[in-house]
């Protein structure tokens, strides 16, 4: 019989759970710890076998489009027009031509 490493301290345990869930961003920085720790830094990357990947680097090329903010709807555009609501653009006026939901889309057909 083969013996099994149980985790005694809360920090380990909390590492076992971030591993099993391992896709909560929440556990991100415990699944990389674990990861080190257990000699699995393969499992880090963008392969297909991988648990998390890694990341992002500062300086990587990357800071300008995350650092852009996009303007606020109804706000004024680059040519200086107010841009329109998105139902007022597609001609539809609130209340007025909404579409309406689709229901029965598995109905039953006629079989014979």
């Amino acid at each position: 019989m083969q013996k099994v490493y149980v985790p005694k301290s809360p920090h380990e345990k909390a590492m076992q759970r971030a591993l099993i869930q391992y896709r909560n961003p929440e556990l991100y920085d415990l699944v990389i710890e674990a990861l080190h720790k257990a000699g699995r830094s393969d499992l880090i990357g963008f392969g297909p076998k991988c648990l998390v990947r890694p990341r992002q680097m500062r300086g990587s090329g990357n800071d300008k489009k995350a650092g852009r903010k996009e303007p606020k709807k109804g706000s004024k555009g680059s040519n200086g027009q107010k841009r329109q609501n998105n139902s007022e653009h597609r001609g539809r006026v609130e209340g007025k031509n909404k579409k309406k939901s689709i229901r029965n889309v598995h109905s039953k057909k006629n079989r014979k």
